[in-house]
């Protein structure tokens, strides 16, 4: 009974401030109106007709996609995000590795011999030799 009153307040208040609008919105909002009407009765008739019967059967007129669109919407891009970070990775691994494998030819084809260990294991000795080969 509450939502009752409520809806007959809101009802009264559009109304009433509907009433004090001007005359050329008035106007646009009744063609507006008029629009919508005559779209929902084409579609209407033009399914009654398609179905051959004489019995009217209404779709829904909203321009929401269906459940399985949206869904799909949401999932391809999340999906290629992620096969694009899966990506990245696997390119970063392998230049990794592509790095690795220059670093320790260049120590084995080296024609230093006097290199010591100790410095083999150095972290920076990886810079050390590609900033050699420029």
């Amino acid at each position: 009974m509450n939502e009752q009153l409520f809806a007959s307040r809101i009802r009264q208040a559009l109304d009433e401030s509907a009433e004090r609008l001007p005359y050329r919105v008035t106007q646009r909002l009744e063609r507006a109106r008029q629009a919508a009407i005559t779209r929902a009765s084409t579609v209407s008739i033009a399914v009654s007709a398609a179905s051959g019967s004489g019995s009217t059967v209404t779709l829904p007129t909203s321009d929401r996609p269906s459940g399985l669109i949206r869904l799909l919407a949401t999932a391809i891009p999340i999906l290629l995000v992620v096969a694009g970070f899966y990506g990245i990775a696997a390119w970063d691994d392998a230049q990794r590795a592509a790095d690795t494998a220059d670093i320790d030819a260049e120590i084995v084809l080296s024609d230093d011999d006097d290199v010591p260990l100790s410095a083999l294991t150095d972290r920076g000795f990886g810079a050390y030799i590609k900033n050699s080969r420029q």
